[in-house]
């Protein structure tokens, strides 16, 4: 019988040589989506004392007991040693400074007023900020929160053709291809469509479709009953939809200038729908709404790359229009991060979110208006990363504008931690925010809102 006793040493010390080996090579990827990040694992990290340039990963090539095959395994052990790491790693204090909400507070009395009775009738906020909330980020786990608290089911807005649908989780979003002239205030607008209040528009060019589907990732949105499609400038003709893949039913549009609104029933409660378009230029649809009456609906209205002074590209009366239907009772302004830069003067910036403010206020008189402050940002100075001065100057011009225009304002940099807080969000266990310090992570859209919720309830305590 042959002798074996040798082998477990012969894969031993392979096992030895790659890890070894391992430790000369330079990892750092992360996946957004499941917040896992990829990094270096060092076998020889308590034994160096110095920095050592990390030769490339074709250095293992020849290396004794090291031959090509081998390297196929080496994602799997940087796997395996990267979730060690984390298994055995203390945990980094949870980021976050409690922060509360100032300026005119007061006007806050008529949501909390509203949301005592969220039970028996819908209450609506709007969310409207940058790529921040791009994907429902931030804005769902401030909707949940509410409707856990006060009562609601369903997701509310949801635009005809959005940008962020590819990693939105909480809704999953399909329409059809080629076959939608679209425009929103974040892109262009060559035929100069009406926008609605999500400051998009959208118009079929012949069997057309939008579909709209649930999905378990959040509990309160597994379901519908009711859909609400906005739209305006309709032809004499009628729209197709169905529930669940079921048979086909069939609504005419109304006719017409002014923001109309077509309620689609369900049987009882559904997890998709899509609603055909069949006729070309039928009319300019603005979204749709997705609810279970009543309760608590928190809308978000992503304008990727903008500043929020696009804004005023919906009309005051298109705003009202809409105000005789979704009647907001909070309005969440989340802008600045794109506006950002080597400026010392936000004059201009702060003039024209003045009207933006005050064209919300027009259409909506009974709606608490809270800015949420930019985050800190980082910019590379030597080794270290520290905040890129425009962020404070741009702070003060945001909480300026909060006192000119009487509203209320939540400093998420100061909730953040401050000056230089973000490279603590970046290397939180787990992290909050990428490696770029400037957007958050799913982790870190939670902590924001949990944070802004804390501070939101901590004045309906007050109010009391």
């Amino acid at each position: 019988m042959e002798n074996k006793i040798k082998q477990p040493l012969y894969i031993l010390s392979l096992a030895v040589v790659l890890l070894v080996a391992l430790s000369f090579v330079k990892v750092e990827y992360f996946i957004e989506r499941i917040n896992f990040t990829i990094r270096t694992f060092d076998l020889l990290s308590d034994i160096k004392d110095i920095n050592v340039e990390e030769p490339a990963i074709n250095f293992l090539v020849g290396t004794p007991a090291v031959n090509k095959a081998s390297l196929n395994i080496i994602p799997l052990v940087i796997e395996a040693a990267k979730r060690a790491d984390e298994l055995f790693r203390e945990p980094s204090p949870a980021q976050g400074v409690k922060t509360p909400i100032i300026g005119n507070t007061a006007q806050l009395r008529n949501f909390f007023e509203a949301v005592k009775l969220a039970k028996s009738k819908s209450v609506r906020v709007a969310h409207f900020g940058d790529s921040a909330i791009e994907g429902d980020l931030i804005t769902a786990d401030i909707r949940e929160t509410m409707q856990n608290k006060f009562g609601g089911n369903g997701v509310g807005w949801l635009g005809i053709v959005s940008q962020d649908i590819t990693f939105r989780l909480t809704t999953k979003h399909s329409f059809s291809q080629g076959n939608w002239d679209a425009a929103s205030a974040y892109t262009n607008n060559p035929k100069g469509l009406p926008f609605g209040i999500s400051a998009e528009a959208a118009v079929p060019k012949g069997n057309a479709w939008v579909q709209y589907e649930t999905t378990p990732m959040r509990r309160y949105l597994r379901d519908f009953n009711t859909v609400k499609l906005y739209y305006t400038n309709a032809k004499t003709s009628s729209i197709n939809y169905t529930f669940d893949g079921g048979s086909k039913q069939t609504m005419a549009l109304k006719p017409g200038a002014g923001v109309q609104e077509l309620i689609l029933k369900a049987a009882g409660k559904a997890k998709k729908i899509r609603i055909d378009f069949p006729v070309a230029e039928q009319a300019v649809v603005f979204g749709a709404s997705l609810e279970n009456d009543p309760g608590v609906y928190v809308d978000n209205f992503p304008l990727r790359g903008n500043s929020g002074v696009d804004l005023q590209q919906v009309s005051t009366a298109t705003l009202k229009e809409f105000a005789k239907y979704m009647d907001y009772k909070l309005i969440i302004l989340e802008f600045g991060l794109n506006i950002a830069g080597n400026k010392t003067d936000y004059t201009w910036y702060e003039r024209e979110m003045t009207k933006v403010i005050n064209n919300f206020k027009a259409a909506f008189p009974k709606a608490a208006i809270v800015l949420i402050s930019v985050h800190d940002k980082s910019m590379k100075k030597g080794s270290e990363f520290i905040t890129d001065p425009a962020i404070i100057r741009l702070v003060n011009a945001q909480k300026n504008l909060a006192k000119t225009t009487d509203v209320a304002i939540w400093s998420l940099f100061d909730a953040m931690g401050g000056q230089n807080s973000m490279p603590l969000w970046v290397n939180a266990n787990p992290p909050l925010a990428f490696k770029d310090y400037i957007h958050f992570n799913d982790q870190g859209a939670k902590k924001v809102a949990q944070l802004f919720t804390e501070a939101l309830f901590e004045q309906l305590n007050k109010s009391k």
